[in-house]
């Protein structure tokens, strides 16, 4: 990828956007959840899963970090920042599809998954190397 300030900014947004929500999921998932208007019972194995994809999206908040400082990293920083959130926003979708609309504040949530995600290939697609 070309050294660019641009691309540097948007990976190290990404990056904490992923790592920020991640962390709050593996914290305190309870309150993760009813953010977005939902209840999340105290079954220990789910929350155990909650807890688990919070920390599979914090490390991958940490690698599409590390991209911005590291120039040899942010081609895969920004294709993991893509496909983090397009396939978070395109599950989404299908959920929504399968079984129904799931209210304001998730809609919401896939509006900016995809803003996210679209802004990773714009930079990806304009600062790669030809």
């Amino acid at each position: 990828m070309k050294n660019s300030k641009v691309l540097k900014g948007v990976l190290v947004l990404l990056g904490l956007v992923l790592i920020i929500l991640g962390s709050w999921r593996l914290i305190n998932p309870v309150t993760f959840f009813e953010n977005s208007g939902l209840i999340l019972s105290n079954d220990v194995g789910l929350l155990n899963e909650a807890r688990a994809t919070g920390g599979v999206v914090v490390g991958f908040g940490m690698l599409v970090l590390m991209g911005a400082f590291f120039q040899k990293l942010s081609y895969t920083s920004a294709i993991v920042a893509i496909v983090i959130f397009l396939s978070f926003g395109m599950a989404r979708l299908i959920g929504f599809a399968i079984d129904g609309n799931p209210g304001e504040k998730l809609i919401q949530g896939v509006i900016f998954e995809f803003v996210f995600g679209l802004l990773g290939m714009i930079v990806f697609f304009k600062y790669r190397e030809k």
